[in-house]
């Protein structure tokens, strides 16, 4: 029986700095919540993606959705 390692990736997290992600564990990347919908005129978004992760939890980080898929091919 072949064991293959656990691939994790290192992404940006929104406000905690580096967080490691297992790319198995990613459902979904979508745009973070409230993308260019601020009612104060606010552009500055720190958050490029939210990934959302099998068991149901979810994670804003600062790398874009592409970004983030690119790591996840590597």
């Amino acid at each position: 029986m072949e064991r293959r390692a656990m691939k994790m990736i290192e992404l940006t997290a929104l406000k905690a700095g580096t967080v490691w992600v297992n790319p198995g564990q990613v459902i979904y990347i979508a745009p973070p919540d409230g993308m260019g919908s601020s009612m104060y005129g606010d552009n500055n978004q720190r958050a490029g993606s939210k990934l959302f992760f099998a068991q149901g939890s979810s994670l804003e980080v600062r790398e874009s959705p592409t970004e983030v898929v690119s790591r996840m091919a590597d």
